[in-house]
């Protein structure tokens, strides 16, 4: 089916692009149709590329079918039929609404007037007579105006959306041209030449002084139409190299602090020389004399000089600081005085306190001096320092605390500045209500999840929030050997206090430190149920741990304390034979559902480069992952007397689990339609106690949406494993695969059809194995040497609906590889696509990574 989804295409793109009608085009001008770069060796050709403007209408897969040149005349007679009836209709509509608006607002002015005249011939009675009528009256001319003031706000807003959009069909072309259409791109001899000056001078200020680009270009075919191919020749040139370095400059004091940290200079003799290096290095002094109490320094204090006339490929610079015109040195500023003012629009009246040398300005809204000074990088007598300034400025605003945090400085004297610090306070109370619906093999279940938080309760700036949820769900029974649905219930109740600082004891010597001012503690505790037929399960957790970031503003999390009671208060007699038939086989599942006590550590970091989420440039996001369970509770058993592996009659286990995901977007082209996203998920788990099993929550699955998509949830794997055959000869995928390993690969190739919509081509590779053989799960083991060829592959097609906020997803996909039948049988493409078990279809929110 993917194979003739494909042909049907290339079918579509073909008739289309056979339709691109050659006589509508300029006849004085000619189609650019291919363009390519040669003989770049050392440069970046993608930067060369883009110093290009005029590009070659796209083609379809490289095959020179031109769709959107045929999809942009194909909207663009619909527009030529269009327009005169638009540009009417918008003329039309501008006059309606500007007569409506025009009346409305004479009829409120009207209104006020009215009520106003009435109001001051009631004031001229007896006040005591009138006092009813006229309170009356004073509340119906509020009411009217402001009644009347949100009608003419409607009536605005409504013109200009429907206004707006007749608008940029007319200035931009309809939706065909604009999305899925692209203008003719004709030949022009004087851009080319311009860009191909561009790139010398690009190459130039790389140090390639040498660098010469010729341009020409040759006629490919003048039937039915004229197509021309252009061609950049790039020769670069040895590099020319930076043979002398030498400073001028006058302030002595300034060519010391320069001098102290040359090592990390930019420029460097004997290394090639480019503008961009002189520009860098420009920075980095700004940078390193503003972080050294030089409050007024900027870099067009910074000159260079050149020399390329004494010896070939080699070029002598001088770097020149100019002084202040005033004077012959800079001057070097010290903090005087800090001044630190909450929310200093309040009206309330303020009271004035001082702590540790800063002084505290605070209105209605009170926070602990203490916790304040805990968070301010600035010291007073100390150089003004502008990274300190920054990191104080960040400090305070990762608190969820505060919305805005303004430093100014206020030259007092000579070389002193009062460092004043504002900040505006969130709300003390913030409600958040969500519902939806989770969506599973294609059936919704509802969603909803209600907060309220409360901050500064302690007057630490804490946070205080309380989280309630609810969710049904429809899912497969693990137990049915069919493809039988049901719906699973899942209640919970969560409380968090987060402290904007580590409550760790003998602290006070790593106040100075950044990851110490960024850090949290996070107090959690949490109450969840879950209903399904199988079993009910209660998990009663709390959780203590920190988190804090670094400069580059990556996320660390470290639970020291995980605990959670899990109670499985019902299984049902099917299960429940299920679990018994695995124990006698070997197999260690039914640990999972004891009454258990789990307790472990984890340490994560996560890091984010880009705007990730939305894709529209490049972007990555890694986690890394490390957990350890249950190493302390064998002192417990010992003071106890339990059994081995269990308190209280409650089972624990010891284990460790370690992963990594890695995820990269990578827009490709200038108008960035194209979007390359992949992810790599790797990890593993072991259980090493006296119990050979893991908490369930624990183990690893694949398969589902926001996995390998051509399995149902959790449902792949372990390796090679074959689940059980119904009588139509399809596989039983009803049972959970849970495992020890996860191997998962995954790409997907976006492309935006317009704002709303986008389509997309994925190819998911994945599986999970187990560390040890298990019977019951025959071929599940992780070996060497056949692991590789024992991942499920599926591919597919899918659409994503783009509401900015919500993004709904459809992905359609088929198994190609599967590692669960005899190998030599295992590709399975195109066979029997819409049988039982051998397509998903998902629907789901958001990208699947």
């Amino acid at each position: 089916m993917l194979k003739s989804n494909h042909y049907i295409l290339i079918l579509i793109s073909f008739l289309i692009s056979s339709c691109v009608s050659y006589k509508e085009l300029e006849k004085e001008n000619a189609l650019l149709a291919k363009q390519r770069i040669e003989g770049v060796k050392y440069t970046d050709r993608s930067v060369l590329e883009n110093l290009i403007r005029n590009k070659p209408n796209r083609t379809f897969l490289g095959t020179g079918l031109r769709t959107p040149l045929a999809a942009y005349q194909r909207g663009e007679k619909y527009y030529e039929k269009q327009v005169s009836k638009d540009s009417a209709k918008l003329s039309d509509l501008n006059d309606y609404y500007e007569t409506l608006i025009n009346y409305k607002e004479k009829e409120l002015l009207e209104s006020i007037e009215d009520n106003r005249a009435l109001l001051d011939s009631l004031y001229q009675l007896d006040i005591y007579e009138t006092y009813a009528k006229v309170h009356e009256i004073e509340k119906r001319s509020v009411r009217d105006s402001i009644r009347g003031i949100r009608k003419l706000r409607k009536i605005k807003s409504k013109s200009i959306s429907k206004t707006e959009k007749l608008n940029t069909r007319l200035e931009k072309g309809n939706w065909l041209m604009r999305s899925a259409g692209e203008p003719p791109s004709y030949f022009d001899i004087e851009s080319s030449e311009s860009a191909a000056k561009s790139i010398q001078r690009y190459l130039v200020t790389k140090g390639y002084l040498n660098a010469k680009v010729s341009y020409h270009y040759d006629t490919l075919q003048t039937e039915p139409y004229v197509f021309v191919r252009e061609v950049f020749t790039v020769k670069e040139n040895k590099p020319w190299m930076i043979n002398k370095l030498v400073y001028d400059v006058k302030d002595r004091e300034v060519l010391n602090f320069i001098m102290t940290y040359n090592k990390k200079s930019i420029l460097k003799e004997k290394t090639q020389y480019s503008e961009t290096k002189l520009q860098n290095e420009r920075n980095r002094i700004t940078k390193l004399l503003k972080n050294n109490g030089y409050f007024d320094f900027n870099t067009n204090y910074i000159k260079y000089e050149v020399d390329t006339n004494k010896t070939h490929l080699k070029v002598d610079v001088k770097l020149i600081i100019d002084s202040p015109a005033d004077k012959d040195t800079h001057t070097k500023y010290y903090i005087k005085d800090i001044v630190v003012e909450t929310d200093p629009n309040d009206k309330v009246a303020s009271d004035s306190t001082e702590y540790d040398d800063i002084t505290y300005i605070q209105h209605s809204k009170k926070y602990k001096e203490k916790i304040l000074n805990g968070k301010m990088a600035l010291k007073e007598s100390k150089p003004f320092n502008e990274s300190l300034t920054n990191d104080t400025r960040f400090f305070l605003s990762q608190m969820d605390a505060f919305k805005f945090v303004n430093i100014e400085y206020v030259k007092q004297g000579e070389d002193s500045l009062n460092a004043n610090i504002y900040t505006s306070s969130f709300n003390k109370y913030q409600y958040a209500f969500e519902t939806g619906l989770n969506v599973s093999r294609s059936l919704p279940g509802p969603f909803a999840s209600i907060s309220l938080k409360s901050r500064n309760i302690f007057r630490g700036a804490e946070s205080l929030e309380f989280r309630g949820r609810f969710s049904l769900e429809a899912q497969a029974s693990v137990t049915e050997s069919s493809d039988e649905l049901y719906n699973g219930t899942e209640y919970g109740f969560s409380t968090i206090l987060k402290v904007p600082r580590p409550l760790i004891p003998f602290s006070a010597k790593l106040n100075d430190l950044y990851y110490y001012r960024t850090a949290k503690t996070k107090i959690l505790s949490d109450v969840a149920y879950v209903s399904r037929p199988e079993y009910t399960r209660l998990n009663i957790k709390g959780q203590f741990g920190y988190e804090w970031r670094n400069r580059k503003e990556d996320l660390f999390e470290f639970s020291l304390a995980d605990l959670n009671v899990i109670r499985t208060p019902f299984l049902s007699n099917d299960f429940r034979v299920r679990l018994q038939q695995l124990a006698e086989q070997g197999n260690t599942l039914h640990y999972s559902f004891d009454n258990s006590f789990v307790t472990s550590s984890h340490l994560s970091m996560s890091r984010m480069r880009g705007n990730y989420v939305t894709g529209t440039s490049k972007a990555s996001y890694i986690k890394l992952f490390g957990e350890v369970g249950g190493n302390f509770l064998d002192i417990v058993n010992d003071w106890t007397g339990s059994q081995p592996g269990s308190i209280y009659g409650l089972r624990y286990y010891k284990f460790y689990k370690l992963y990594f995901d890695l995820r990269r977007v990578v827009p490709i082209g200038e108008k960035k339609k194209h979007i390359f996203a992949s992810r790599i998920h790797m990890g593993v788990a072991k259980s090493y106690g006296e119990v050979d099993a893991l908490p369930y929550e624990k183990y690893f699955f694949s398969g589902g949406g926001n996995s390998n998509r051509a399995w149902r949830p959790r449902r792949l794997g372990p390796g090679s494993y074959t689940p059980p055959q119904r009588e139509n000869g399809t596989f039983d995928y009803s049972y959970e695969q849970p495992g020890d390993m996860i191997m998962e690969f995954n790409v997907e190739w976006r492309y935006k059809i317009s704002r709303l919509l986008q389509w997309a081509f994925f190819i998911d590779a994945s599986n999970v194995w187990l560390l040890e053989e298990d019977q019951t799960r025959p071929g599940g083991n992780f070996e060497f040497s056949r692991f590789w060829k024992e991942f499920g592959i599926g591919a597919g097609v899918g659409a994503r609906l783009d509401f900015s906020f919500l993004i709904i997803r459809l992905d359609v996909g088929t198994k190609i590889f599967d590692p669960a039948r005899q190998e030599g049988y295992r590709f399975i493409a195109g066979y029997d696509f819409l049988g039982k078990g051998t397509t998903e279809f998902n629907i789901g929110i958001g990208y699947p990574f």
